[in-house]
């Protein structure tokens, strides 16, 4: 059965990197897929499939925003591809569900007022998908993140998203620690990870973490 890590934290904290980091390292004795940019699985033979396709970083700005709509789509399919696949552990940039919690009740503060675990079963009702077996969870101040953001649109020809706005930055950042209390709630481990130390530091904290919590 797959082992699905959830990853964690506001745009511009390092999930990316941090999955292609896990797709390395963890691939030379699992098969793994990630799905996040790009939706890959490596085998235990070294095989790579990239079910999506490269996008080259000087793609149009439309072409970035279509790239989003095909990732939630391969998302809406995710159930079906882990059946098929049959990936020890799965690598989840931008969760389905906990993400999708914080970020809408980014937008519309009002859902607050709903517990974060009410909140986790209307969204899993509506996208028919479950919490992941573990998280990472990458902590970084928001301003240090939109500056992050701000570079890489530098080096981009990607539009800046709603959410990545430094007010919006910072209310899904405050919305991460509630879920976090839930998640202990229901002994779902969540490990800490801070964004601000160097990436192979993080790295390693990971690895060691998802050693300790994987059967």
């Amino acid at each position: 059965m797959t082992f699905r890590v959830g990853i964690l934290g506001i745009d511009g904290s390092g999930k990316s990197t941090l999955v292609a980091g896990l797709e390395h390292r963890l691939a030379a004795s699992l098969r793994v897929m990630s799905v996040g940019q790009r939706v890959t699985l490596h085998t235990r033979e070294g095989e790579r499939l990239d079910l999506l396709g490269p996008l080259p970083e000087s793609a149009h700005p439309l072409r970035h925003l279509l790239r989003n709509l095909e990732r939630h789509w391969v998302l809406q399919r995710l159930p079906a591809l882990l059946a098929r696949y049959r990936p020890d552990i799965c690598l989840e940039d931008r969760d389905t569900v906990i993400d999708f919690c914080a970020l809408v009740t980014a937008h519309l503060p009002a859902l607050r007022h709903l517990t974060p675990g009410r909140r986790v079963r209307i969204f899993s009702t509506l996208t028919h998908r479950s919490p992941a077996d573990m998280y990472l969870f990458l902590r970084l101040p928001a301003a240090v993140a939109a500056a992050r953001l701000q570079g890489k649109r530098r080096q981009t020809r990607r539009l800046r998203a709603l959410h990545e706005t430094a007010p919006l930055l910072e209310r899904v950042a405050a919305e991460y620690p509630r879920f976090l209390d839930y998640l202990a709630e229901i002994n779902v481990p969540a490990v800490v990870l801070d964004a601000r130390l160097p990436a192979a530091t993080v790295l390693d904290a990971a690895v060691l973490a998802i050693r300790d919590f994987a059967p």
